[in-house]
C-alpha cells in the first residue's frame, strides 16, 4: 500500500536540497510516497505567509505518485489557509500535463480549485 508521509527532518536529503540552491533548510518540508517496495518518490516544500513553493517532486517516472505528491503537499497548503502555489523546479511537462499550471505560468491559484479530485479518478 502507498502512503504519503510527511518527514520529521530532512536527512538524507541534504544533497538534493543543496543541489536546489536551498540554503536555509531548516523550514524546508518534505514528504514522501513509502510502500513496501521503499520510497517510490518525495516533494520537497516551504510554507510562507502568502503561498507554498514546492522545490522539486520526483516519482521515479510514475505520472500517478507525482499527481499524489503534489496534491498532498497542495492539501497541506489549503489546511493552512494558503491559497497559492509556485513551482520552482518541478517538471513542467508533468505539471502542464496534470493541469496544475499552464505554459504561460507556474502559480496555481487557487489551490483549492485543484483539490476537488483527480480528473482522471472515475468517482469525482
Amino acid at each position: 500500500m502507498l502512503q504519503i508521509v510527511k518527514r520529521k527532518d530532512n536527512s538524507g536529503y541534504e544533497s538534493i536540497l543543496s543541489g536546489l540552491g536551498l540554503t536555509d533548510i531548516s523550514s524546508v518540508k518534505i514528504s514522501e510516497a513509502v510502500s513496501n517496495n521503499g520510497i517510490d518518490g518525495y516533494v520537497i516544500y516551504n510554507f510562507f505567509d502568502d503561498c507554498i513553493t514546492i522545490y522539486d517532486v520526483n516519482s521515479y517516472g510514475d505520472l500517478m505518485i507525482f499527481d499524489g505528491l503534489v496534491r498532498s503537499a497542495l492539501f497541506l497548503a489549503a489546511m493552512s489557509g494558503i491559497e497559492k502555489a509556485v513551482f520552482e523546479n518541478p517538471e513542467r511537462s508533468e505539471l502542464i500535463e496534470l493541469k496544475f499550471i499552464t505554459d504561460n505560468s507556474n502559480v496555481l491559484e487557487p489551490i483549492s480549485e485543484k483539490l476537488g479530485g483527480c480528473e482522471h479518478c472515475r468517482h469525482n
